[in-house]
């Protein structure tokens, strides 16, 4: 997977479909998938199956319909805000149990820069990452679950009664 798009400093997208929630690497930058969108050709729209299978006959370029995954960025490799923007082209890895633990670390504490800015950005997003850090660090249970009770309080409260 690569990196296809940079919105901002906290946004990029990254060709292929990385399940939500879901922690990336790209660049020493460290990001959090949140929304999966299909992203298809313009002629698409206009021309039907057997046209456009004609067209990519003589046209290869013209690929199948893609899914785009958008991700915001977290923080960088030494733990700090994101200072520097992803390169297009760069490569994306998703991050597995054991390197989410280590980035969740500092100084042997618990530590989650980003999510001020994540429940400000993204409400749901910000739940699952809560909700994996529960399963990840169950030592930091109770304290975890407090600010899980806060996020659904912003979630109740945005709901007009």
């Amino acid at each position: 997977m690569k990196v296809v798009k940079v919105n901002s400093l906290r946004e990029f997208e990254v060709e292929g479909e990385i399940s939500v929630g879901s922690f990336v690497l790209t660049d020493n930058i460290i990001g959090v998938s949140a929304t999966i969108y299909h992203q298809e050709e313009e002629l698409t729209k206009y021309l039907s199956k057997g046209d456009m299978d004609v067209l990519r006959s003589f046209l290869p370029d013209i690929s199948e319909p893609k899914y785009i995954t958008k991700c915001y960025a977290l923080m960088d490799t030494k733990l700090e805000n994101p200072k520097n923007l992803p390169k297009i082209g760069s490569d994306v890895k998703v991050l597995d149990n054991d390197s989410i633990k280590k980035i969740h670390v500092k100084n042997g504490e618990l530590y989650i820069p980003y999510l001020p800015f994540l429940i400000k950005k993204d409400i749901d997003v910000s739940r699952r990452i809560v909700t994996k850090l529960i399963e990840l660090f169950p030592e930091y249970r109770d304290v975890l679950e407090i600010i899980l009770a806060e996020i659904e309080f912003r979630l109740i409260e945005e709901v007009d009664l």
